[in-house]
């Protein structure tokens, strides 16, 4: 059986874990190329990666070559412009997230697009996350979560952190805005806060704050047990207090969260980026069947990220 073949734009360090993920999931590369006509980039590229052809410009890439699917990774800047040239092959695409930073570009390019194109959110594919998601799903009843999300400034939130936001709405469904209000420091915005419920009465508060010395988490609280992923590689499961009584040396109770349970990422994580793995073989299977795993986002997914994004800080500055 022939290998399915794929075409990259871009090549940057995020382009290198998807050549080897794609690679190692039976995908065939065929041909990459900068979404800089100056650079020189995609030479070093191809040969690193053994991919035979080499382009200098994407449209004539896109317009010469025969290929089963696309894989698009360039700077925010050009993603939308090569997205929907891409869109006309009318072949399964992979695009980076975020795709774009405004919600408004994004929905005109939604009203162009066909249904075979996954927007690169890796997270969704952790053992971990969605251990947590079907844990939530077995309580079978209203929780409470919260996610702390450190980042550097109001910019990265939308480049990065949408990441985070876009885990919101894969574990606990469509979540609506009940409240949110911005950390003001010399008239910039360093921080958020907010809450969000959805149909199930779920209650998940947000924090996010620049440059805090923390780490991603999201937390979640049913009436008997705790979940948290902490980072987000790690998921840990308590289900009960541990009472430490006072003593002489320490006259102070202590209250200790008993860990029932460790979960890890896959072992295939830690040959590959995580995630990435389990995503392109979730290509792969978008190339031979048509048909989208429910662990990968769309970009109407993409798009509900960007519009919470909007409304906690406001349009991306330009």
């Amino acid at each position: 059986m022939n290998k399915k073949q794929i075409v990259l734009i871009g090549t940057s360090q995020i382009m290198q874990y998807h050549a080897s993920a794609l690679k190692e999931s039976g995908l065939d590369l065929q041909a990459v190329a900068s979404s800089n006509l100056h650079s020189s980039s995609q030479v070093k590229f191809a040969s690193r990666n053994n991919i035979p052809k080499n382009f200098s410009n994407w449209k004539e890439l896109l317009d010469q070559e025969q290929y089963d699917g696309i894989i698009i990774g360039t700077r925010i800047e050009s993603t939308l412009e090569i997205l929907e040239y891409a869109i006309k092959q009318n072949v399964p695409i992979l695009v980076e997230k975020p795709v774009s930073v405004n919600s408004t570009d994004l929905k005109n390019l939604i009203k162009k697009s066909h249904k075979l194109i996954m927007v690169g959110f890796n997270r969704r594919f952790y053992h971990t996350v969605n251990t947590l998601k079907n844990l939530i799903e077995i309580e079978n009843t209203p929780v409470i979560a919260h996610m702390v999300i450190p980042e550097s400034n109001l910019q990265n939130f939308f480049t990065n952190s949408i990441h985070s936001i876009d885990l919101l709405r894969y574990v606990f469904g469509d979540i609506k805005l009940e409240f949110s209000k911005k950390l003001i420091k010399n008239k910039m915005v360093n921080g958020v806060t907010a809450t969000f419920s959805n149909k199930k009465n779920d209650l998940i508060q947000l924090t996010g704050i620049w440059n805090a010395p923390a780490n991603v988490s999201l937390s979640v609280f049913s009436e008997k047990k705790q979940f948290e992923l902490k980072p987000y590689e790690t998921l840990k499961i308590f289900d009960d207090l541990k009472v430490i009584e006072p003593t002489a040396n320490e006259p102070i109770r202590k209250y200790a969260p008993k860990l029932m349970e460790q979960i890890d990422l896959e072992p295939i994580d830690k040959k590959f980026k995580p995630g990435f793995f389990q995503q392109s073989n979730a290509f792969s299977e978008l190339i031979k069947t048509k048909k989208k795993s429910n662990y990968a986002a769309t970009l109407t997914d993409t798009l509900h990220s960007i519009e919470i994004c909007e409304k906690l800080l406001g349009k991306f500055p330009n």
